[in-house]
């Protein structure tokens, strides 16, 4: 005669079960964020002080790389590693001594120290570090995260949203972008979905109409044989492409497109860039940059990320979905700026298309 399983047993077993059924759900989720991306990413280019080192660059670090390193741990769900990128962040950018914005340049020494090598802000970095901090707040709980977000947020609007007789504008830096109300701008610098993000959390303040302005911005600054939005743009006005920066579609406007179908996939302003990608029937071959006044195409082609990048715009023009998957793993060679392209790209996919935070 067979006994009944004692009740420890089969609670045990059903235990078992219902792990092996989490098992495979997470396993079958198209939109799941690879843990074997983020632990190469750390190991290539966070230090363990939390300093995020972009390796193309002679091993400096800046605000963005800041912000896009605390972006994506807490979408890892890493709390330990965004408090390490978020204390030295603190300790060693935000350092200015009139406001909560942080100097975008820190170099390495030879003696292993180093320092601010250029005090100015980059608004991209403030934009991403804020963001990522109330990402966390929403994670985790801590009102600290809400509070520092807050306040460098605060100092954004005050400092470096200017409205003109043009238009309403982020300037890139507080110092050196507007001169006598002809500003230059960085249309990468609108991180549409952060700005959807602040208008929600502080309503009233702003963040709304100017990612409309910022839309606004990027339909009337098209230019060249295929309509494409510029890393630099002067408002003079009109808008025009004369400035210190070479007049590409390149490094710095690869991320457009990438705001905007992270903020919205069925957005009409993905059409250019994504007709433009979708000459290129091996996305490998895709130009990494496009001179906007001669419509030539660079013979360097595109890093992995912004191939990434192009592949989520495309599939966003055409009405069809991607999955995290569609998107090729982190190489272990691969350079700091392409990867975290690669990431973001994978955390805006996630959060676009399979409606996941």
């Amino acid at each position: 005669m067979r006994r009944p399983l004692p009740l420890a047993a089969i609670l045990a077993l059903l235990a078992a079960v219902a792990a092996v059924a989490f098992w495979i759900r997470v396993e079958s989720d198209p939109y799941r964020l690879p843990g074997a991306d983020w632990r190469v990413f750390k190991a290539r280019f966070v230090a363990p002080d939390g300093r995020v080192i972009d390796t193309g660059n002679g091993g400096i670090t800046h605000s963005e790389g800041q912000g896009y390193g605390m972006l994506l741990a807490e979408a890892f769900r890493d709390r330990r590693t965004f408090d390490r990128i978020w204390e030295w962040t603190r300790r060693n950018l935000q350092t200015r001594p009139d406001d909560r914005l942080l100097s975008w340049l820190w170099k390495p020494a030879a003696d292993g120290s180093g320092a601010v090598a250029d005090p100015n802000n980059a608004s991209d970095g403030e934009i991403l570090v804020a963001w990522a901090l109330l990402k966390a707040f929403d994670r985790w709980g801590d009102y600290a995260y809400q509070q520092a977000a807050v306040e460098i947020l605060a100092d954004v609007r005050r400092l470096l949203v200017v409205e003109t007789p043009n238009r309403l504008a982020l300037l890139p830096g507080l110092h050196g972008f507007n001169k006598n109300g002809q500003l230059l701008l960085n249309p990468s610098y609108y991180v549409f979905p952060a700005f959807r993000s602040f208008e929600k959390k502080l309503p009233g303040a702003g963040w709304g109409a100017l990612a409309d302005a910022g839309h606004r911005l990027l339909e009337e600054a098209r230019f060249g044989r295929w309509s494409l939005n510029p890393d630099w743009v002067t408002d003079v006005p009109p808008l025009t492409l004369k400035s210190q920066f070479p007049p590409d579609f390149g490094y710095n406007a690869i991320r457009i497109p990438l705001h905007v179908a992270w903020e919205d996939p069925a957005s009409e302003l993905l059409g250019p860039c994504a007709k433009f990608w979708r000459a290129f029937d091996d996305l490998s071959k895709m130009p990494a940059t496009v001179n906007l006044e001669t419509n030539a195409l660079s013979s360097d082609p595109a890093l992995p990320g912004m191939q990434a990048i192009a592949r989520f715009a495309i599939a966003a023009a055409d009405g069809r979905r991607l999955t995290v998957r569609d998107i090729p793993a982190v190489d272990h060679e691969e350079p700091y700026y392409s990867a975290s392209l690669k990431l973001l790209t994978k955390v805006a996919i996630r959060e676009a298309m399979g409606g996941k935070n």
